[in-house]
């Protein structure tokens, strides 16, 4: 079980019609009647890729991480949603530039690193506060950014 890969499944807030469909792979997927979109259990998902390939509206997307990264979340909106793994550091009087395809967390680390949106280090339904994120980052350069952003 270790040696198996992290899997994020995230659903499309604007394309998921759940009840238009027939939630194909009912090992993971949960509707209840009063959500606007289907929930996809991450923990239950075993890849098949079935939910992906059946889903009329092209609103699932299972993406598969490596294990190590796991420990590595800076920041998660919720479930089933996008996963920001780790920051780039900005350093005193360098320019630091970030250059990837849409969707990849550019915007969101930028939001971080301005101050405007706080790290919730994965735990998108018990954040933590400011310092518990200092220690997160301990011994590396963003401990210090971050304590003089604050």
């Amino acid at each position: 079980m270790s040696d198996r890969l992290t899997r994020i499944a995230i659903v499309s807030n604007d394309r998921c019609k759940p009840k238009k469909c027939r939630q194909e792979c009912r090992l993971c997927i949960e509707v209840s009647s009063a959500s606007k979109i289907a929930y996809i259990s991450e923990e239950l998902c075993i890849g098949c890729g079935i939910c992906v390939k059946k889903c009329p509206f092209e609103a699932i997307q299972i993406i598969n991480l490596p294990k190590d990264l796991d420990k590595d979340t800076t920041h998660r909106y919720g479930p089933n949603t996008f996963k920001l793994h780790r920051l780039p550091v900005p350093r005193p009087g360098q320019v630091l530039g970030l250059v990837g395809t849409n969707g990849i967390g550019k915007s969101t680390a930028l939001k971080v690193l301005a101050g405007k949106l706080k790290p919730n280090l994965g735990r998108f339904t018990n954040p933590p506060d400011w310092q518990e994120i200092l220690t997160y980052f301990r011994g590396s350069e963003l401990q210090n950014y971050f304590t003089r952003i604050l």
